[in-house]
């Protein structure tokens, strides 16, 4: 026997279901979920009737991906006893995707829900003698405990692969661990554990805690701790932490920018948008006395202390904060200039080029969160009775040490001073984890629905195998949060022989890290191939990331005149002699490309705002502004073959930012959106919106986007899935990737139709499963997910022609 998923399109498909003799599991509004042999499926089909097959799915964990039956088996060869009357953790196989009233029922049984894993699992939390009572109903398949081979980060263990089986499920081989050594680990717990308690554990093992919040702690550990530590019943996930650090004229133009601002005779420069930046400084901190390209456009310019927990490691007082001033990079100057500087210093001196940044009329919110610390050597920190947390010791003076343990506080600061673009050139090179960092992304853009966070994909893209192409799997922390708009880089168009000459003037196979990349040329040369550095993906649940990518190799813009580091800043300073040299130099990097689209998400909200579609704390929604300009983006064929994969992928996402496309200008005209509350969709509800192509000789292209709430620490994944399908008017259906009914991975999907058809489509948004209300969708009683639709070449019923407009669904 099988399930079906089949979609209710005609009032007598729910008579032929019957009439087949299948059993129906479950009903839904706008779709059944059904169970039969493959010749029940056959007559079906025969039918006329829609159905997608239901197969088995691995359970994605933290620490494993495996077969709920191999979970089982784990539990006969090793039996876990949970302690009685103690909350335990379990999985819990649903028979499909659950409804509000199967998820109500869980609770009634006693479960309280923590978790919404791939294969229609649940991780809960339950006391052992309610298990049976959990076990008993009729939505439930089975229930296993959570083990502790399921926690531990296979990043901790690179010995281990992530595909388990039952042996490997059963324990934690403690064999793994037993290399000397200290460890940087980031461990969460399930909501009402104890953090508190567990940083005393660790410290009695030898550890040192450097962040304890209710959730979560980061510790440096002895490595053989961790295997005892999975042991803990209250642990959720163990994974590796790393501190973040760092991850314009040309790269307008490559991302169609108009020189003047005016796109199809709508001028567009981020006027009444304020976007926030949290770097390392601001030229010298003073708004008064700020670098021209940015006077007078200062929204707020704050500095934040060095964390509390690294005080006992320095000889600074605690609080120190060594204020906004960009002194020791330059780095946070120079990414405000690419989002919104004026170009004024350039214009006051009568000289050229002008870098200006992509919003130039915005206002900036800034978040200084580099300081310079005189860090304890080995010997005061034993005086102190304290050993160093990592090696070798000690960490750089300089770093980004101000940034919080929840960086979430740093959104919240930024919101209430009205920004609602936040862009953020750093992160930690986790290669694909979801930690803490990108749960406090998620978690913030999950509770505030129009606050747009960007976070650089990470600099990590290396060539380890020499073969010629970048590696996989370099993504990096936060970018690897699901509702944030991560950015890649691409090279710029800067070639050599460029006047003036670009700052990093030499080609990619110069760098050690790249010897066999002699395809690749000039690092600046080509804005259709791929910066070497740029982290690739995907996720390690395998969700694609980088979203979409923007110039990030000698892009010209602001030099901090306070300026007072080792060497050159950044990439290099303009020629000597140069009249700008003083104000503007070279740097690259996706904290470069990143800034770029920050400006030009400011310039589609203003957009939106003078079309009259703004409420604040609801619209536009940060899914609209993702939803529009990932659906804007352009596909880069890559600079040498095998570089970047067609279609949407890990390595150039869903392709290069273009500004005039995404607000509808030539050449691809009429944009269509969908960005209502009313509109979010439940389990097995379908919202459908009907379109035709404006101009049959252009591509049709739909991209879906939605927030959605924040997932289990170590392992990422939906939590709402909802599902991406477009009806042809010849009644073919196009799925987004291969089945609406096994899990979605992205919560970024997109189909282009190359040659459209004449006649009506029908976009599909599915909601597959949705296990949690969310607060940017109308309360209604049930649970469901909003969501927005951008739709590019696209004419809709009943709106009023334009660039761009708002469409309504069909039903």
């Amino acid at each position: 026997m099988s399930k079906l998923l089949v979609t209710l399109r005609r009032s007598d498909d729910r008579d032929a279901v019957r009439d087949s003799g299948m059993e129906i599991l479950a009903e839904y509004p706008d779709s059944l979920l059904v169970s039969g042999t493959g010749r029940q499926a056959l007559d079906l089909a025969g039918r006329g009737v829609e159905t997608a097959p239901l197969p088995e799915q691995p359970v994605q964990t933290a620490g494993a991906t495996f077969a709920f039956a191999a979970a089982l088996d784990a539990q006969e060869a090793v039996t876990l006893e949970p302690e009685p009357g103690r909350t335990a953790y379990y999985l819990v196989k649903l028979i499909g995707p659950p409804t509000a009233a199967w998820l109500s029922e869980l609770t009634d049984a006693g479960a309280e829900i923590h978790g919404s894993l791939s294969g229609f699992t649940l991780l809960v939390g339950v006391l052992p003698e309610r298990v049976g009572a959990v076990r008993a109903l009729s939505r439930v398949e089975e229930v296993t405990p959570y083990r502790p081979a399921m926690k531990v980060s296979p990043k901790l263990q690179p010995a281990r692969r992530r595909e388990q089986g039952a042996d490997q499920l059963a324990a934690v081989d403690a064999a793994d661990f037993e290399d000397d050594g200290l460890q940087m680990i980031e461990v969460a717990v399930f909501p009402g554990e104890d953090t508190a308690a567990l940083a005393e554990r660790l410290r009695a093992a030898g550890g040192t805690v450097l962040t304890v919040l209710p959730k979560s702690l980061v510790a440096s550990v002895p490595r053989a701790v961790i295997a005892a530590l999975a042991d803990v019943e209250g642990i959720q996930s163990i994974g590796p932490y790393a501190f973040s650090q760092s991850s314009n004229d040309r790269a307008a133009t490559v991302m169609g920018v108009p020189v003047d601002h005016v796109f199809a005779g709508l001028t567009l420069a981020g006027a009444g948008q304020i976007v926030a930046i949290a770097d390392s400084g601001l030229d010298n901190g003073d708004p008064e006395t700020i670098h021209p390209d940015v006077r007078g456009r200062i929204a707020g310019l704050t500095s934040w202390p060095t964390r509390k927990v690294l005080a006992p490691f320095t000889n600074d007082p605690p609080g120190h904060d060594d204020g906004p001033a960009d002194i020791e990079s330059g780095h946070g100057t120079h990414v405000a200039g690419s989002v919104l500087g004026s170009g004024d210093a350039a214009r006051d001196a009568e000289a050229g080029p002008v870098p200006t940044g992509i919003a130039p009329e915005a206002q900036v919110f800034f978040q200084a969160i580099s300081q310079r610390i005189r860090w304890k050597s080995r010997a005061e920190l034993a005086a102190a009775g304290l050993q160093p947390f990592t090696a070798p010791w000690p960490p750089p003076e300089s770093g980004l040490y101000g940034i919080p343990g929840d960086i979430g506080a740093l959104f919240a600061e930024a919101y209430a001073a009205g920004a609602r673009v936040h862009t953020n050139s750093w992160g930690a090179s986790l290669a694909g984890e979801y930690g803490q960092n990108a749960r406090s992304v998620d978690e913030f853009t999950w509770n505030h629905p129009d606050m747009l966070v960007l976070f650089a994909a990470g600099n990590d893209g290396e060539d380890t195998d020499a073969d010629g192409r970048i590696d996989a799997d370099s993504m990096g922390s936060p970018g690897t949060a699901k509702n944030c708009l991560t950015v890649g880089a691409t090279e710029n168009d800067r070639p050599s022989g460029s006047d003036p000459a670009p700052g990093m003037d030499r080609d990619w196979s110069d760098w050690n890290s790249y010897p066999k990349l002699g395809a690749a040329g000039h690092v600046s040369d080509e804005p259709d191939g791929m910066a070497a550095f740029s982290s690739r993906g995907p996720t390690d649940d395998l969700r694609i990331k980088p979203d979409v990518v923007a110039p990030g190799t000698n892009v010209l813009s602001m030099l901090s005149s306070v300026y007072d580091g080792d060497g050159e800043p950044l990439w290099g300073r303009l020629p000597e002699g140069h009249p700008l040299r003083d104000r503007y130099c070279w740097s690259g990097g996706t904290s470069m490309a990143t800034p770029l689209v920050a400006g030009a998400a400011a310039l589609v909200r203003q957009h939106l705002a003078a079309l009259g579609h703004v409420e604040d704390g609801r619209r536009p929604s940060s899914a609209l502004l993702k939803a529009l300009l990932v659906n804007g983006a352009v596909a880069i064929p890559g600079q040498y073959p095998g570089e970047v994969p067609e279609g949407p992928n890990p390595v150039s996402g869903f392709g290069r930012i273009d500004v005039a496309r995404t607000v509808g200008a030539a050449p691809v005209h009429r944009t269509r959106f969908a960005d209502a509350p009313t509109e979010a969709v439940a389990t097995g509800e379908i919202r459908r919106y009907r379109i035709e192509a404006a101009d049959p000789d252009l591509p049709l292209k739909i991209t879906l986007v939605w927030t959605d709430a924040p997932s289990l620490e170590g392992l990422g994944g939906l939590v709402n899935e909802l599902y991406l399908q477009l009806e042809t008017p010849s009644g073919e259906v196009v799925n987004w990737d291969a089945n609406p009914a096994t899990r979605s991975t992205n919560n970024v999907q997109q189909i282009t139709v190359a040659s459209p058809e004449d006649g009506v489509y029908t976009v599909r948004v599915r909601g597959v499963s949705v296990t949690q209300h969310s607060p940017g969708a109308a309360p209604t009683g049930d649970l469901r997910q909003d969501f927005a639709l951008a739709a590019s070449n696209a004419m809709a019923e009943g709106v009023e022609d334009g660039a761009i407009a708002a469409m309504t669904p069909a039903d």
